[in-house]
C-alpha cells in the first residue's frame, strides 16, 4: 500500500516515502529519453517563489549555501504574495514555493518545515516591556501596529482579541513584519508578529515578549499535487530543513529570558 486516505485526501505511506527515495534514477532515465540531461543544470533550473519576508530574510542565504555546495545549479527566485504561489504552481512557472500562510488549494500541498509562535515586539523602553508574557488583556486600549486586513493572519489575531473581549487601538496598518518592527522600534506602538525569519538574534533596542495564548505560525514548502517534484527541488528542500535545524532560532523561552 502506497497511499491511504485521510480527511478526504490521499497521503503517502511510509513504504511510499521509502520507494520515492529510490526513484531518482528512474526519473533521470526518463529525462534522458525526453532529451534532457538531469546532471546538466541548464536543463533543470530550480524555480523558487516566496513572499518578500521569507525570500529576502531567509531564502537568499539558504540559496547561497546551497549554490556553494552545488556550483553548477541554476536557481531563480521571485517574490510574490502567498496567494500568488497557487497560480504559479498551477501554471508550472515555479517548482517550489514557500509561505507562512495557511493556504488551501486542490493543486497545492503545504509541507511544514518550521513552526514558531507569535511574539509581541515594542521599543525596549515601552511600559509594557515589564511584562514577561503579553496577553490580549494587557494590550486592551494600547497603541497597536497591525498587518493589513487582507492578510489571513490579521483575521486570526482579530478573533483572538474578540474572544478575550478586548480591543487594542490600531494606530498603523502595514503590509510586512519588517515595517511593523521598524515602527515598534521607534515607539509608535506594539506589534504581534511572527518572529521567523525576522527575529533570530537578540535585538538590543527592542523588547520581545511571548504572546499568550500560543498563536502558531508554520513555514511551509508549497508543492504541486499534479506534478512530481524535480530532483533539484527535493535536494533544496532537504537543504532548507538542515539550515533551519542548524541556525540559532530563538524559542519562546528565549524571548521571555531577554
Amino acid at each position: 500500500m502506497l497511499f491511504e486516505r485521510r480527511g478526504g485526501r490521499l497521503r503517502p505511506t511510509a513504504e511510499a516515502v521509502q520507494l520515492n527515495g529510490r526513484l531518482d534514477r528512474l526519473f533521470d532515465a526518463l529525462a534522458y529519453l525526453d532529451g534532457t540531461d538531469p546532471s546538466d543544470p541548464v536543463s533543470q533550473p530550480l524555480r523558487l517563489a516566496a513572499p518578500p519576508t521569507l525570500g529576502h530574510r531567509f531564502l537568499a542565504s539558504a540559496m547561497a549555501t546551497f549554490m556553494k555546495q552545488n556550483p553548477s545549479q541554476m536557481i531563480s527566485l521571485e517574490t510574490c504574495t502567498s496567494n500568488g504561489l497557487v497560480s504559479r504552481l498551477v501554471d508550472d512557472t515555479i517548482d517550489l514555493g514557500f509561505t507562512l500562510a495557511e493556504l488551501t488549494h486542490s493543486a497545492m500541498e503545504l509541507i511544514p518545515f518550521h513552526r514558531t509562535f507569535a511574539v509581541c515586539v515594542m521599543a525596549s523602553d515601552h511600559p509594557l516591556a515589564r511584562h514577561k508574557v503579553i496577553t490580549p488583556e494587557i494590550l486592551h486600549g494600547e497603541d497597536q501596529i497591525a498587518l493589513m486586513r487582507r492578510h489571513m493572519v490579521r483575521t486570526r489575531l482579530d478573533q483572538v482579541f474578540a474572544r478575550a473581549g478586548v480591543r487594542p487601538r490600531i494606530v498603523a496598518e502595514v503590509a510586512t513584519g519588517v515595517s511593523a518592527i521598524t515602527l515598534a522600534r521607534h515607539g509608535v506602538g506594539v506589534a504581534v508578529i511572527c518572529p521567523f525569519p525576522l527575529l533570530r538574534h537578540h535585538e538590543p533596542d527592542l523588547a520581545i515578549r511571548p504572546f499568550a495564548p500560543e498563536f502558531v505560525y508554520r513555514a511551509s514548502f508549497a508543492v504541486s499535487t499534479v506534478r512530481p517534484l524535480s530532483k533539484p527541488a527535493r535536494a533544496f528542500m532537504r537543504h532548507v530543513q538542515l539550515v533551519v535545524k542548524s541556525e540559532r532560532i530563538l524559542t519562546t523561552e528565549s524571548w521571555a529570558a531577554q
